[in-house]
């Protein structure tokens, strides 16, 4: 592991670490990433092998001086993911996209720090056991199928890649693992949807949940497997078949195990389930209950909104697929604080196109285009959920240019419409 910054007055500083220079071992013990480093860096007194230049020394760490280090180290490099799943997603990305959007990870260590999907096809005997050594608990998989020849087909697989044998492995080695379905249809429905949730859930507690959640289709697909989306019959048929199995897990393992994402319910125009379906929500950051729980928390701090405001048109940009939960829900609560004029405009997706409606992948450009010819309101609020770390739009853009585009202020809340009031109040 490179360092790439040492802090001052830090443990590093004072022991005469440099950016620049490399631990190679602790005890004699590889370090191959921060999760090494942290794992055996945590006992009281250790040994660090440096290699700085083409000199390597012993550098005691005394046990009364363990904890902190003070470095930083360069970022490590991922493992990429050599399947050729037939619904993958960023395949479907168009062209001209900043080059991390083409970059498929297939990398546990991703999966433990940042609950990424992996779908352990390139797990190794000796990363089986390092996962359950250093206790990288939990780990998100990414099943699509327990039957080897449909997994393989689906996956792009030449072999069987043992995922009951490694789901075993961790589950006896203690490691808590949630598991998800991107359900295709025609490919991994019906009776082959029952023998995968049959089969994970006789790994439970190990496999704490399944998400069920549908297959993404953009408009550039061409040379790729020809897909559907699902259509709003078969959601609301879905939906029947999760009350059986919620009535079966409750009985035999005490939750719903089984949990379908909001876009099921949206595109069946189906009332959403009460929180208490969610059990703790193990699946939110997949899009599994993100809905239910953002209108409760909205039906908790609606009781704080003011009662009155300066005078304030507000634009709510949204996808097309949460713009009714939006306009049955929320806008006519904005509408009775005097002095809000809220309106809500469904932003068609025409960057990735297809049957994308999602808001989280609504763009920068999309947004301008679906306001661009409206009235100008004194504010737009745009989704949380459609940028990245780095404030970035998927096509590129930034709420600056936004806003400078539609030539007017740009309000990107973090969590809920609370934050709305806040902002009048600071203008």
């Amino acid at each position: 592991m490179k360092i790439s910054v040492v802090q001052p007055d830090s443990l590093a500083a004072r022991l005469g670490l440099q950016p620049g220079d490399d631990i190679v071992a602790i005890d004699g013990k590889d370090i191959r990433d921060p999760i090494d480093f942290q794992f055996y860096s945590a006992e009281e007194g250790y040994t660090m092998h440096l290699r700085r230049g083409e000199h390597i020394w012993n550098v005691p760490v005394a046990p009364e001086e363990s904890g902190w280090l003070g470095v930083e180290f360069a970022e490590m490099e991922y493992r990429s993911c050599g399947n050729h799943c037939v619904f993958c997603f960023v395949d479907q990305n168009p062209r001209g996209l900043r080059k991390s959007l083409y970059f498929k990870d297939e990398d546990y260590r991703l999966s433990f720090l940042y609950g990424n999907y992996v779908t352990l096809t390139n797990l190794s005997r000796s990363q089986l056991e390092r996962i359950v050594e250093q206790r990288l608990s939990p780990l998100y998989i990414s099943v699509h199928s327990t039957e080897d020849d449909l997994r393989r087909r689906m996956l792009g697989l030449r072999r069987n890649d043992r995922l009951l044998e490694k789901i075993d492995f961790l589950a006896r080695g203690g490691i808590e693992l949630h598991a998800q379905i991107v359900l295709c249809p025609d490919w991994n429905d019906g009776e082959h949807l029952e023998r995968t949730l049959a089969d994970l859930s006789s790994f439970f507690p190990a496999v704490q949940s399944v998400a069920v959640v549908p297959l993404g289709l953009t408009g550039h697909r061409e040379g790729l497997t020809t897909l559907r989306a699902i259509t709003a019959a078969e959601a609301a048929a879905l939906l029947n078949r999760q009350k059986r199995w919620e009535k079966e897990f409750r009985t035999r393992l005490g939750i719903a195990f089984v949990y379908l994402a909001d876009e099921f319910y949206l595109l069946a125009g189906a009332p959403l389930p009460a929180a208490s379906r969610y059990d703790d929500f193990p699946q939110i950051e997949n899009g599994v209950g993100m809905t239910r729980a953002f209108l409760n928390r909205f039906a908790r701090q609606k009781y704080r909104f003011p009662r009155e405001v300066k005078p304030v048109r507000v634009t709510i940009a949204t996808g097309e697929l949460a713009a009714p939960v939006l306009a049955d829900r929320i806008l006519p609560v904005l509408n009775t604080v005097k002095g809000v004029q809220a309106e809500l405009i469904p932003i068609r997706n025409r960057f990735f196109g297809g049957k994308v409606t999602v808001s989280g992948l609504v763009t920068g450009g999309d947004i301008i285009e679906g306001l661009r010819s409206r009235t100008r309101p004194d504010l737009i609020m745009i989704p949380p959920n459609c940028r990245n770390g780095d404030g970035l739009f998927l096509d590129g853009l930034d709420v600056e240019e936004l806003a400078a585009a539609l030539k007017r202020p740009i309000l990107a809340p973090q969590e809920s419409f609370a934050e709305l009031f806040t902002y009048l109040k600071r203008i």
